[in-house]
């Protein structure tokens, strides 16, 4: 690996790799990642609409929409009752629970298995950089809109 690489291209990279990891990982599930980070928020946030979990992941709408198509064929999704008709709110089925919880320890193991050479030390400065560098590029998108 050249030693100029940039942060940037190093972060870039390593997210691809880790996000094919995961892939690989989720497989046993019939998921990719890209359902998986749905899924992630609709538990995270207990309920919610396709627009949250767009503004959430910082994609569109429309990828969205067809990931929540996607979900609730596979019945891990269920839309709820609600009083404004134009949006959908959306809560994990017990399926999706099950679901849920399974990937989430597979994903676990996953990252053990990836940090096990990485001192807590080097993790809690890796994690500090990267909250700083999402603090900031926040605070750009905040200025520009």
């Amino acid at each position: 690996m050249p030693k100029n690489q940039t942060l940037r291209a190093l972060i870039l990279k390593c997210a691809r790799i880790l996000s094919e990891g995961i892939n690989q990982v989720l497989e046993t599930e019939n998921l990719n990642y890209s359902l998986w980070q749905v899924i992630y928020v609709i538990h995270f946030k207990k309920h919610c609409t396709s627009l949250d979990i767009a503004e959430y992941l910082n994609v569109s709408k429309p990828s969205i929409t067809k990931r929540v198509q996607i979900l609730e064929h596979m019945n891990l999704i269920t839309q709820l009752e609600s009083t404004d008709k134009r949006q959908k709110m959306l809560a994990l089925s017990p399926e999706g629970q099950k679901v849920y919880q399974t990937c989430s320890m597979l994903i676990d193991e996953f990252e053990q298995q990836l940090l096990g050479d990485v001192s807590e030390e080097q993790q809690s400065e890796a994690k500090l950089t990267l909250m700083l560098m999402m603090q900031q590029l926040q605070q750009m998108k905040s200025r520009v809109i």
